[in-house]
């Protein structure tokens, strides 16, 4: 990530958080395509490393965590990882000690993508290549003649933007469409029957759904556990709507409404290696 103009980086490497990076290759994807160049020949590299004092490991181990989502470019992706800082930092080895802490991140690398490594260790590395390879499974996928079914595996709304936007869908559109593309699942526990069946009815209302246990539908139980089903929009409106109600359910609301932001907090996902 090298290149020069609106929304790209000045330097390789300054950008900080996977959404950074998926917006920076985007852009440069972009600039290609309206250049002429041949974007058919292009590497994709998340820059994986310290370029900038503010580049905490956390990015990095964001980046590998996330890293399936280079995907949806549809380019070959180099993961540039042996012996790089953020290894160094969580284990606190030296760079020449580092190898079976790069050997850990070429493998989750390739099981979630990568298709180039880059290794100061080939004979290792390869072996974790092919394991991890072995192990990834592949997209189901049927053509006949000029038609295709292919099964997309879309982990971030934004990415769910990227490629409606890819189809000709307006920017309006897909921003419409963001939050209904990806579904979650909340578990929530030790609450009142009452409460839980609230719940239910609520999230039904808004097109989504919930389970629990059969004594708790009959109010045979007093306390229950349940599972919200629901896109972020339902799941956003629910939480919403409990604020309103009575009993635990604000508390509830917050609760949830915490879980779903921790979910793309990097800082809170990949900072307990530091504790």
């Amino acid at each position: 990530m090298s290149c020069c103009c609106d929304g790209i980086p000045e330097l390789p490497g300054d950008v900080l958080g996977m959404d950074a990076v998926m917006d920076s290759l985007e852009a440069i994807i972009e600039l290609c395509e309206g250049k002429g160049i041949d974007t058919d020949r292009l590497i994709l590299d998340p820059a994986i490393g310290k370029w900038i004092p503010e580049k905490d490991p956390i990015y990095d181990l964001e980046t590998f965590d996330r890293f399936e989502r280079l995907q949806i470019f549809g380019k070959p992706v180099l993961a540039a990882l042996s012996r790089k800082s953020f290894i160094g930092e969580v284990l606190n080895k030296s760079a020449d000690e580092r190898l079976y802490g790069s050997l850990a991140a070429t493998a989750i690398a390739v099981h979630k993508g990568a298709h180039i490594i880059r290794t100061h260790d080939v004979a290792a590395t390869t072996d974790a290549v092919q394991i991890a390879e072995a192990i990834r499974g592949r997209i189901p996928c049927q053509e006949s003649d000029e038609r295709q079914v292919r099964m997309l595996e879309i982990t971030d709304p934004d990415d769910s933007v990227r490629v409606m936007k890819s189809l000709g869908v307006t920017s309006t559109g897909a921003q419409v469409m963001k939050n209904k593309s990806l579904l979650f699942n909340l578990l929530v526990c030790n609450i009142t029957t009452t409460e839980a069946l609230i719940i239910k009815q609520e999230i039904l209302a808004r097109g989504g759904d919930a389970c629990l246990e059969r004594n708790a539908i009959s109010h045979e139980t007093e306390n229950t556990d349940l599972i919200v089903m629901g896109t972020l929009l339902q799941l956003k409106k629910l939480v919403a709507k409990l604020q309103c109600q009575a009993r635990g359910l604000p508390q509830m609301a917050t609760m949830m409404d915490t879980v779903l932001d921790e979910y793309y907090d990097v800082k809170y996902r990949y900072s307990s290696w530091k504790s």
